[in-house]
């Protein structure tokens, strides 16, 4: 994952990077995230953090410009849908499904499980297991990921941006031998 940037949104409306000194629009946002960079933000009367604010109406502007609005329409509709039930449950799936695994680390997993334990989707007692559950999960797309795609070098350089890149290495190793042995 490349560096996190910070933008303020201003009571005009536009999205300003402090650090670059420039003014953005949806699809500079979206460019940076292709990237690779995380992104944040905030209002800048308030410092209210109006991330996923930002990021639905650069999805939007996005995928309909690039002529997807029957697919916006559909993929916004699932997600208001799923998301209005149990929200562990959902996360769990994508992580499955290896959606957005790229830049999912344990401490990403970690927040978020957090989160739904506060939401109460979830109990205290039962977050590391959930997190670990997807963790396994999450190696194990990783590891279809490589197998489907013969991408050794891909995942080889996606992994290295993880800081758990020496537990991650030992894990597919693991694994890999379990394959091989299962495939004699």
């Amino acid at each position: 994952m490349k560096k996190s940037i910070l933008l303020k949104r201003y009571a005009n409306r536009r999205l300003y990077d402090a650090e670059t000194s420039r003014t953005l629009t949806l699809e500079d946002v979206a460019e940076r995230i292709r990237q690779g960079h995380e992104i944040r933000v905030v209002e800048n009367a308030t410092g209210e953090d109006i991330t996923a604010y930002i990021l639905g109406q650069t999805f939007l502007k996005v995928s309909i410009d690039r002529d997807h609005p029957e697919f916006s329409t559909f993929l916004l509709t699932a997600l208001i849908r799923e998301i209005s039930g149990n929200v562990s449950e959902f996360f769990n799936r994508l992580v499955r499904g290896g959606i957005g695994f790229d830049g999912l680390t344990r401490d990403r997993m970690e927040s978020i499980a957090q989160r739904l334990v506060e939401r109460g989707e979830i109990g205290s007692t039962g977050r590391n297991q959930y997190v670990d559950r997807l963790m396994a999960q999450l190696n194990e797309a990783r590891l279809d990921d490589l197998q489907r795609t013969d991408g050794k070098d891909r995942l080889r350089e996606k992994l290295t941006r993880d800081d758990r890149i020496e537990e991650l290495s030992s894990k597919l190793q693991e694994l890999s031998g379990f394959l091989q042995e299962l495939r004699k």
